[in-house]
């Protein structure tokens, strides 16, 4: 599973109430200083969830999750979100699970949807998955009128995992149109363009991306794989040194076909110029 695609699941239900909340309005004076103090401590150790989150730690993250649906079962949005540290965990039966909870508590937001169609592509069922990303946004319309861009990133994903290269381009590019600064989704575009064979356009938006977000490896690695198939051998090499500084991942194969989900032919070629340059070393 892609981080991007996971890092694009990690979302809050800002959306919803927490239930001890509405609880706590309505109580006796005592009563609702007992409520109060229960929805601080929730508040608390939901901040520490999402700082967990936040720092990749999602195992501490779960476990907090845990401690709130202990304390309110009732918790839609814990749910969720301990969905998504089990999704960025490969345990996608479980997120699944938690997913479907929280559909069953909050069945108008549209963020357990879209997680859920995250945990799907997990376990390769993409064609459900798409099902997900279209209800989510269909929910983010009716509930805030307005349509999602990650959903439609997201439904590229599964396009590209179904080998729909050509319908993956579409959503990337729709989700890039949507949100300008949707950096992953026009990533994701290039390399899907790559993919159906249109090395020239994918390449540009690869150099326009990797001058704009430096640090953004996996264009880098990317440019790597594309100027080592042109022959511009000192070309690949620079991108590839940077791709290494920033993020080591890059180095195994992979991790590049498997978690980062790259298109074949681009697997193939970075796969082959990794293959000179460890003959180069022996």
């Amino acid at each position: 599973m892609s981080p991007w695609i996971l890092v694009q699941a990690v979302l809050a239900l800002a959306g919803l109430v927490f239930p001890i909340q509405a609880v706590a309005a309505q109580e006796q004076p005592a009563d609702k200083e007992k409520a109060l103090s229960e929805l601080r401590k929730v508040t608390e150790l939901q901040d520490k969830a999402f700082r967990l989150t936040n720092e990749m730690r999602y195992v501490d993250a779960e476990k907090i999750w845990t401690k709130i649906i202990e304390l309110n079962n009732t918790n839609a949005a814990a749910y969720s979100n301990r969905g998504n540290c089990r999704t960025s965990q490969g345990q996608f039966e479980e997120a699944v699970s938690d997913f479907e909870m929280a559909i069953k508590l909050a069945p108008d937001e549209p963020d357990p949807y879209l997680g859920k169609g995250v945990a799907l592509e997990g376990e390769k069922r993409f064609k459900e998955a798409l099902e997900c990303y279209e209800t989510s946004n269909a929910k983010s319309i009716s509930r805030y009128g307005a349509e999602d861009p990650v959903t439609y990133n997201n439904r590229g994903n599964a396009h590209a995992g179904l080998g729909e290269w050509d319908k993956a381009v579409e959503f990337y590019h729709k989700a890039a149109e949507m949100n300008k600064n949707y950096v992953f989704a026009r990533a994701n575009e290039a390399l899907a363009l790559y993919q159906l064979g249109s090395y020239e356009k994918s390449t540009s938006m690869m150099r326009f991306l990797a001058r704009k977000y430096p640090g953004f490896a996996d264009m880098h690695a990317a440019l790597a794989a594309a100027y080592w198939k042109d022959g511009s051998i000192r070309a690949s090499e620079s991108e590839w040194a940077s791709a290494m500084q920033l993020d080591t991942r890059y180095g195994d194969i992979n991790w590049i076909r498997d978690n980062r989900r790259w298109p074949p032919l681009l697997v193939t070629d970075i796969e082959q110029f990794l293959s000179l340059k460890s003959s180069r070393v022996r």
